[in-house]
């Protein structure tokens, strides 16, 4: 009776396991880091909700420069995920990057880092197809951004309307696209991290040439090197077979390659980084702290 019970206590700790493997892997890390210390004495943080024309709920992060803002008013970043990216945003500022932006990142309530529904309703543009059919709100969130978010900043802030950067990754370097190319003018400086290009077979890419009607001051796409090629075996973990099929039919790092290259054709001033060793979701922090900087500058 005893050793049935050890085995069904290892049973049920095996399943346990797995189920918990299986739901790291399906799904991306809803753990946020803390803000720390050091990251208050040169911001002061503060929050607010905000809401949409639809009703939808955005949270709202500000991280105000401690030193006095310029003349002209601080260099702005809008940037995307917030509830996670915002403390990575702050945490990882460093005074020799360049000066301190305003942080202004757009989330969602609740505690998790990633709001899945809302942020794939949100950052995606319109696409025929089932598999897109939970998207495509991207025009509304950039209204809401445009018309709402931005006078309701530059209403509290001092903020330079000559520096302002948008930034987003994965479905949020998307969306970060879809501005770019449509409302181009409503931002000086662009950071695609690890846009989501293959979204609606590419529909975010217009079809018209040149693909930009003006010019930004800056375009920046960065992408991690493993985010398309598999990643080096691992002999206790190899990667999912299903995973590598998905990255190498999505062409994550191709797309914003040829991409890039298009854009510097037509006379761009556009940057492509690839970050050693990284994937899509180890990359993030690399592809934020970048646009901490480039806002910054």
């Amino acid at each position: 009776m005893s050793d049935n019970k050890t085995m069904l206590k290892t049973i049920a700790l095996t399943l346990t396991t797995l189920l918990l493997s299986f739901s790291i892997h399906a799904k991306p890390n809803q753990v946020i880091q803390p803000i720390s210390e050091n990251a208050k004495t040169r911001f002061e943080i503060q929050q607010y909700d905000l809401a949409g024309e639809d009703k939808s709920q955005y949270r709202i992060f500000v991280a105000v420069p401690r030193t006095p803002a310029p003349a002209g008013g601080y260099p702005v970043l809008y940037l995307l995920d917030g509830n996670n990216t915002f403390p990575m945003a702050v945490n990882g500022y460093l005074p020799v990057n360049g000066d301190a932006p305003l942080i202004i990142a757009i989330g969602y309530p609740g505690d998790t880092a990633y709001n899945q529904e809302a942020r794939t309703r949100d950052y995606t543009p319109a696409a025929p197809g089932e598999e897109f059919a939970k998207g495509g709100n991207a025009e509304d969130f950039f209204l809401f951004i445009n018309q709402k978010l931005k006078p309701w900043a530059s209403a509290r802030y001092a903020i330079d309307m000559k520096r302002q950067t948008l930034s987003g990754h994965s479905f949020g370097g998307l969306f970060t696209l879809y501005t770019l190319f449509n409302h181009t003018d409503e931002f000086q400086h662009y950071v695609a991290a690890s846009p989501s290009i293959w979204w609606g077979n590419g529909i975010v890419i217009p079809s018209r040439t040149p693909l930009l009607n003006t010019k930004p001051k800056s375009i920046t796409i960065t992408v991690g090197e493993f985010e398309e090629k598999p990643e080096p075996a691992n002999a206790a973990k190899p990667e999912d077979p299903q995973r590598v099929k998905r990255k190498a039919e999505r062409q994550q790092v191709t797309k914003a390659r040829d991409l890039v290259a298009t854009l510097k054709q037509q006379g761009n001033n556009v940057n492509f980084i690839m970050f050693a060793g990284k994937n899509h979701g180890t990359v993030i922090p690399d592809a934020v702290n970048t646009a901490v900087m480039v806002a910054g500058q």
